[in-house]
């Protein structure tokens, strides 16, 4: 995880509003998100064939309300670069079973990245989206 600095941190917007303009930059609320904060992700690595891995995370933790209801005021947390890594066939001694399989646990448990390096390329392509975000939010 590399954290990013950024004037975006610490500044509250009603939920809806960041939604609704991160999402026309191809962020996405992540599912694992709780009633007091979510993360907002872009994949950074789209023209790769494995699939998406790297991600520029955008916290946000609700002030009053329940993140996911519109009207919930949201504080901006540091944004940060993640590298995801999730099991294959080539990765998982265990996972390969066969098509069956792929089709049958389609969403298995990432491998634990968080202390794998980032390539620079990935932090700067992040850096660039930032300040695109921030001119929108700020």
């Amino acid at each position: 995880m590399i954290p990013i600095d950024s004037p975006m941190e610490g500044k509250q917007l009603q939920f809806d509003t960041i939604s609704q303009k991160l999402e026309q930059d191809d962020f996405h609320l992540g599912g694992g998100y709780t009633y007091d904060h979510g993360y907002f992700d872009k994949a950074l690595d789209w023209e790769e064939e494995q699939g998406n891995r790297y991600f520029l995370r955008v916290p946000v933790y609700q002030v009053n309300g329940d993140i996911g209801d519109p009207d919930t005021l949201v504080q901006i947390g540091k944004p940060f670069v993640i590298k995801h890594e999730f099991r294959t066939r080539t990765n998982d001694p265990n996972g390969d079973a066969g098509v069956f399989s792929g089709l049958v646990d389609q969403f298995t448990t990432p491998i634990p990245a968080e202390d794998d390096p980032i390539d620079p390329k990935w932090i700067s392509r992040a850096k660039d989206i930032l300040i695109h975000v921030e001119n929108k939010l700020m």
